[in-house]
């Protein structure tokens, strides 16, 4: 029978290697966990700088936003919530979202349509973020889902066809709030503008965690951009652009036009040419400091976006150009110049340095005199036509001024948009923007939340 004393000595030799057991498990755990983040974070990964450029706001801008009740963390989950998790249509974000009012007789709706461009800003904000699980599912969806035979992006896709009805309790639907180009089209056209910015995410994700495979990828789609040369695209007939020829002056523009036989409305006429606010320049430019061979083209496609420009009187910019046919600077018969689509082009040339003085006057003096922006112009006198409110084009320009460092047009331009933002507390839009629509009706699209997620950082 062993002494007391050999019993004692026992335990102490077991607690010994259990504690030398459990140091051990401890540093092996440590050790895993550092080798996975290490794995994760891409360190390890042999990455080519891309040139990528980051324009952040200066202290004045950052006293503007937080001198206000804006809640950038709040805004971003309030978006994702009412456009993807409570509709259930995770990982994508549907179009727009119109909150019930206070009554049955004002029920909530829904779109029908995922936008794919807003998936592409989503897929940004979670690169932006860090949030590479979330992105990497972004990425596999718009692979799987978003993107034809040829690489390139769909323009939108029905919700149903993305995530099955039967998986989802779905509101009520509205085609009132629906962009009119979705309910027209028989099957989705493919999108220059969502395919260029989609190479502007890869390149963001590449520039964070690398990846060999991810750089092929984006080689292969930029190729595919700069070989493409003219897109089909589609416009409703009453929409139709009527080329004007160049060069373009005053008198040019007002030449008038042999009549045409009336068109039915609800037709669509397809047209080939290039979409110049469908050209992401800085993506592209990315694109050619890896791969020398496509700067040729890329510098080719810059001097076409430049020479889209109007007129010195009104420096909008042409939303197409076709090499049978010129610039198409408007549409309709009434010769409306589209805002949106002409300030996307002043973006991607301010982002590369491009932008000419007068183009960034007349968006300023359009916000510092009038205070609101328009869906359209008139492409001879410059005054709006549209009534209704581009609330797009802000963060375009809050973006603009951010660019140029220009502090009093960020000012005003974020407190034009601060009028649209949700502070109510018992608001489902709560510190979301929202859209003022028909019948005095609040909706939360994604577009301009998603915009501003990015940009205010």
């Amino acid at each position: 029978m062993p002494s007391l004393t050999a019993v004692k000595y026992t335990n102490k030799k077991i607690k010994k290697y259990l504690k030398i057991g459990g140091v051990a498990l401890g540093a092996i755990a440590v050790i895993t966990a550092a080798v996975l983040f290490v794995m994760k974070s891409g360190i390890l990964n042999k990455k080519v700088d891309t040139d990528g450029k980051d324009f952040r706001m200066t202290s004045a801008m950052n006293s503007v936003v937080s001198g206000t009740e804006f809640h950038k963390g709040y805004m971003f989950s309030r978006t994702t919530k009412l456009l993807s998790e409570d509709r259930m249509m995770e990982p994508f974000v549907l179009s727009w979202y119109l909150i019930p009012g206070t009554t049955r007789s004002v029920p909530e709706m829904e779109s029908s349509y995922v936008d794919t461009l807003d998936q592409v800003l989503l897929l940004e904000s979670y690169i932006l973020e860090g949030k590479r699980s979330k992105a990497d599912a972004m990425i596999k969806a718009i692979d799987n889902s978003l993107t034809d035979e040829s690489g390139f992006l769909f323009s939108f896709k029905r919700a149903d066809d993305l995530i099955s009805p039967d998986s989802r309790t779905k509101t009520q639907l509205s085609d009132l709030y629906e962009d009119p180009l979705y309910i027209r089209y028989s099957e989705p056209p493919v999108s220059l503008a969502a395919t260029t910015r989609y190479i502007r995410a890869l390149l963001n994700y590449y520039d964070k965690w690398g990846g060999s495979s991810l750089f092929s990828r984006i080689k292969e789609l930029s190729g595919k951009i700069f070989s493409s040369g003219e897109q089909t695209t589609y416009r409703p007939a009453d929409q139709l652009a009527i080329p004007t020829p160049e060069p373009v002056t005053e008198k040019s523009l007002i030449t008038p036009i042999p009549e045409q036989p009336e068109e039915d409305p609800e037709k669509m006429v397809a047209l080939s040419g290039i979409e110049l606010g469908g050209l992401d320049l800085e993506a592209l430019r990315r694109a050619t400091v890896l791969w020398s061979e496509y700067k040729e083209k890329y510098e080719s496609l810059v001097e076409m976006v430049k020479g889209g420009k109007i007129s010195q009187d009104l420096p909008l910019y042409a939303w197409m150009y076709s090499e049978e046919s010129g610039y198409m600077y408007y549409t309709g018969s009434s010769g409306e110049v589209d805002l949106v689509s002409s300030l996307r082009v002043m973006v991607y040339l301010a982002e590369i340095g491009q932008l000419d003085k007068e183009g960034y006057a007349w968006v300023s003096q359009q916000i510092y005199n009038a205070g609101v922006l328009y869906e359209s112009y008139d492409v001879i006198s410059g005054y709006a036509i549209s009534e209704k409110e581009a609330y797009e084009a802000y963060p375009l320009v809050l973006y603009l001024a951010l660019i140029k460092g220009d502090e009093d047009l960020f000012s005003v331009t974020y407190n034009v948009m601060m009028r649209n933002y949700a502070t109510l507390s018992t608001s489902t839009a709560l510190y979301a923007f929202f859209r003022d629509v028909e019948d005095s009706r609040i909706a939360v699209y994604a577009r301009e939340n998603l915009l501003m997620e990015l940009i205010l950082r």
